[in-house]
């Protein structure tokens, strides 16, 4: 099986084999699993050998394994994202509950074990993954704040590019207020959002058209800032979603 990705509007998720140079990190959260091996995870502070993490946004980071894994990638912003949030230490690296685990090792064996083809296994994880945050949405019985209900609303309008004065109106806020709330309740600037949104929309179009192209199309001012905004997003370079390409999907 070939290093394989898919994308859509909340999260994306990569298989195959990966193995970072550098300490870096991004913007997504990740997860990341494998079946063979225990996967070697560095960070500023500790070394980690597991078989499964979850790594926080901007949290930095070095992944070294020789195995195929599975990487998934999520928007911090979405309704899932923030479930993660509320659940886990964002501030350090930590291991998957024992329910959402097995969950994911159940479908990565059976696609490995070529049980299931790649697009259904696309469809186990994202199910998985809902079954997760609707688990830990009736668990937690949050009360339903300001920010909760516009992380809902960015949700269900993903196709809108929804600006600051709006997202702000719609919490009877003002735009600073919203601004300072937004960042003390999710530790996130609001600005990412958008470029998320930005960055999964040009996927598709990426794959058949030259970065400078793209940068040009989706409104970034050139290839540099295109590809400094990709990689500080996702943890890897436009680059190198293109050598795979013929495989991308973005829904």
């Amino acid at each position: 099986m070939n290093n394989k990705f898919y994308f859509e509007k909340q999260f994306g998720l990569f298989y195959g084999k990966l193995n970072d140079n550098k300490l870096h990190r991004h913007y997504a959260l990740q997860i990341s699993l494998s079946i063979h091996d225990e996967i070697i995870l560095k960070t500023e502070q500790k070394t980690y050998e597991q078989t499964n993490f979850f790594i926080p946004s901007r949290v930095k980071h070095q992944i070294s394994n020789s195995e195929k894994q599975l990487i998934i990638l999520i928007n911090p912003l979405s309704c899932l994202g923030h479930q993660f949030y509320i659940k886990y230490d964002t501030s350090k690296v930590s291991f998957l509950s024992e329910n959402l685990r097995n969950s994911l090792f159940k479908i990565l064996k059976n696609y490995e074990d070529e049980q299931i083809t790649f697009d259904n296994f696309c469809k186990e994880i994202k199910k998985s993954l809902l079954e997760y945050q609707c688990n830990c949405e009736n668990n937690n019985h949050l009360e339903d704040d300001r920010i909760k209900k516009a992380i809902d609303f960015m949700d269900k309008n993903f196709e809108k590019i929804l600006s600051m004065e709006q997202m702000a109106d719609f919490c009877a806020l003002s735009s600073t207020r919203f601004l300072h709330l937004f960042k003390e309740k999710t530790r996130l600037n609001f600005r990412r959002y958008q470029l998320w949104n930005k960055l999964i929309f040009s996927l598709p179009y990426l794959s058949s058209h030259s970065i400078t192209e793209t940068a040009h199309t989706f409104g970034f001012t050139d290839s540099s800032h295109y590809t400094r905004t990709f990689n500080e997003t996702f943890g890897v370079t436009p680059k190198f979603f293109k050598l795979f390409s013929n495989q991308l999907k973005a829904k």
